[in-house]
């Protein structure tokens, strides 16, 4: 290949280059002529030959963007596009600049927007994603109110208690990780002695000393294995206790928090403590039925308890207070470390004072549960009552239950009978009766009622009573409790009148102390026609009523015809009373059931010494599931009040299928005698009657 002639438009010239290449590529140094190195001026041509050459090849390169330096090879590169023009990789870089710093702008702006959308926008969604991991809420129980008596004695009380637990897989969970620190650590001298220094904290007599426990016990469930590769993480799993009781060795049990603290103190691995407050009732059986009981909220994750029954389910929300939350810094095994703050204020329960005195409470049960027992009786209920205010004083039920021991609770023995149970009262229900007499006019306490022969028939009925009393006034009615009398009387007055006198007491409605599932009773107002209907219910029978509205009633006849709703907590506010029948209407009936318990009466038994006592027994035949009466079962009632001339307390007992007497004079009136008794003696009632003396 020969060089080309230097391009002569530019002015300058070449000498025609003879060189040659070789075949092989590899270029030779040609020979010098011999006739140039004879002559000087031929070397002076020659020299001048190849500058011209060289200046010719160089321009030429120049021309074609071909450059020799490493400088310029790398120009030649990057404006290989763009030829022999310098603007053009002005052009090209500008465009790059501009495309590179629009990918950083943007992905700038990325960056920016999802921040905003951590720290800003959803800053509190991933707070609390990241609080979850080192902190958790834990509920703080508020303390239960207590309940007490009228004197503030206390009958359910919430104690403070404690679990502690043992879990022999977090202690060798804990034994193995400590030694595997120490083992892989041993350029760390400081490390390996504070390591060492848990461990010996870790001694199980330590803890079998403080929860009183045989330590061979606790070395069996932890089963400590020293043998082990403790840097081996799979013979360490293989290693941990698995199966029951692995996690959960309960080391003491309900036990106060002083005792508790002597073991949660130790600060030991594995050993957990759980605090929470334990129901008690000081005074368990005479309480059980209207107290009621606590029972585990289903609603509740952590297992709280919540009122189940009587007083405790009547004011549950009082009671419980409120729950307070605390917010907690855990470790990685899900261990309280620390309280940080209180989330939610606890809030104690309210006390709950009640109208019950326990003295009076617990004579009225032994009384229930003697007369019971003796007469082996399904059971036996009674209550007592402040004529005056209209708060109950006692009210009781056997059989009964220890309310600490839910165990011995069944469905027949947890039954408030004073309030849930309805039945037919009987002879009770004779002084309204007369009441509805007097009520209308025809009537006055001296009018007479012919009762011959001791019997009547109504409606192929025939209605009896035990002798033939023949011609009787009212005050005779009750104090003999004429059937026949009272059914006259009924007959004699519209359709409505009796029972209109008995909704007026109180009947066939549930009564103002609002218990759970109290009963309401029912009283049906008969039609003009069903004149054996409106006999029946003149003296209790054909309706129903609950312990509660007998004694009710019979607190607004001795109150002089005011009805004071009954109550069982003590409150500032008074409830208001209403008057139902004229003053000198109930207490002539009052005075009338005095001789209910004087000689010739049916509850001599009743009758106090010193005071005078007016009432009322009945004795009614139980019903038959399968229709009818039993012939061989009654139900024994008396309803009294004591002192007759300014009555003060109400005592209602009722004694359920007696199997040895069957007449409430026999059986109901004595238990009315020993509570009203004391009852009169623990309130001071003055004397109205002179005492007897022995000659009398």
């Amino acid at each position: 290949m020969s060089d080309k002639k230097p391009n002569t438009n530019r002015g300058k010239t070449t000498a025609k280059n003879t060189s040659k290449k070789p075949a092989s590529g590899k270029v030779t140094k040609p020979l010098r002529p011999a006739s140039a190195a004879k002559s000087g001026q031929t070397d002076s041509k020659s020299s001048d030959t190849r500058k011209a050459k060289l200046f010719g090849r160089l321009k030429k390169n120049e021309d074609q963007g071909a450059y020799t330096s490493v400088k310029n090879r790398k120009k030649m590169v990057f404006n290989r596009a763009t030829g022999a023009s310098s603007r053009g990789g002005f052009e090209y870089d500008k465009n790059r600049f501009r495309t590179v710093w629009g990918m950083a702008l943007v992905v700038l702006a990325l960056l920016i927007g999802r921040a905003y959308y951590i720290q800003v926008a959803n800053a509190q969604f991933y707070q609390d994603k990241g609080n979850e991991l080192i902190t958790s809420v834990r509920t703080q129980k508020s303390y239960r109110g207590m309940i007490t008596d009228r004197n503030n004695l206390p009958l359910a009380v919430s104690a403070p208690l404690a679990t502690v637990s043992f879990s022999p897989h977090d202690y060798s969970r804990e034994y193995y990780e400590l030694k595997r620190i120490k083992i892989t650590n041993p350029n760390s001298p400081q490390l390996q002695a504070r390591m060492q220094k848990r461990l010996d904290n870790m001694d199980l007599t330590r803890l079998a000393a403080a929860a009183n426990i045989p330590v061979s016990e606790l070395k069996k469930v932890t089963a400590v294995d020293d043998s082990i590769d403790v840097t081996d993480e799979a013979a360490v799993k293989a290693a941990l206790p698995s199966g029951a009781g692995s996690h959960y060795l309960p080391l003491l049990n309900k036990v106060t928090p002083e005792i508790a603290q002597g073991v949660s103190s130790l600060d030991f691995p594995g050993v957990y403590e759980k605090n929470f407050f334990q129901r008690y009732y000081p005074q368990p059986q005479p309480n059980s039925q209207l107290l009621g009981f606590m029972g585990q909220n289903a609603n509740d994750p952590e297992g709280g308890y919540e009122g189940r029954a009587g007083i405790e389910r009547q004011f549950e929300e009082d009671l419980a207070g409120d729950d307070g939350k605390v917010l907690v810094l855990k470790d990685a095994k899900q261990n309280s470390l620390k309280e940080i703050k209180q989330v939610e204020p606890e809030i104690p329960g309210k006390d709950v004072a009640l109208t019950i005195d326990s003295r009076l409470q617990y004579l009225l049960y032994k009384e229930l549960e003697k007369v019971g027992r003796l007469q082996q009786a399904r059971w036996s209920t009674g209550m007592v009552v402040d004529v005056q205010t209209g708060e109950v004083l006692a009210l009781s039920t056997w059989p009964s239950f220890n309310s600490n021991n839910l165990n011995e609770m069944t469905g027949e023995n947890q039954r408030n009978r004073a309030l849930l149970d309805v039945f037919e009262p009987g002879s009770v229900m004779k002084p309204f009766t007369v009441a509805a007499a007097l009520d209308s006019g025809k009537y006055t306490s001296t009018t007479l009622i012919d009762t011959n022969p001791g019997s009547i028939r109504v409606r192929g009925y025939t209605i009896r009573d035990h002798n033939n009393l023949g011609t009787i006034n009212l005050a005779t009615l009750l104090q003999k409790s004429s059937n026949v009398a009272s059914t006259k009387i009924a007959l004699s007055l519209p359709a409505d009148a009796i029972t209109n006198m008995q909704k007026q007491f109180g009947f066939g409605s549930k009564t103002p102390l609002k218990f759970p599932a109290e009963g309401s009773g029912l009283v049906v107002t008969p039609e003009e026609k069903e004149t054996s209907r409106r006999a029946t219910i003149s003296y209790g029978y054909g309706m129903e009523a609950t312990v509660a509205q007998v004694a009710q009633a019979y607190s607004a006849l001795a109150a002089g015809g005011v009805m004071h709703p009954l109550t069982l907590v003590k409150s500032d506010k008074v409830q208001p009373s209403k008057r139902i029948m004229a003053h000198e209407q109930a207490m002539s009936i009052v005075q009338m059931l005095e001789s209910v318990t004087e000689p010739g009466g049916t509850a001599k038994a009743a009758a106090i010494d010193g005071y005078r006592v007016a009432g009322k027994t009945g004795t009614s035949r139980r019903i038959n599931p399968a229709g009818g009466y039993y012939t061989d079962q009654y139900r024994n009632v008396f309803a009294g009040m004591a002192p007759a001339s300014n009555p003060r307390l109400v005592g209602v007992i009722l004694v359920e299928d007696p199997r040895g007497l069957h007449y409430a004079g026999l059986t109901a009136a004595p238990v009315f005698h020993n509570v009203m008794k004391e009852a009169l003696r623990l309130y001071n009632v003055p004397l109205d009657k002179p005492l007897k003396t022995e000659a009398q």
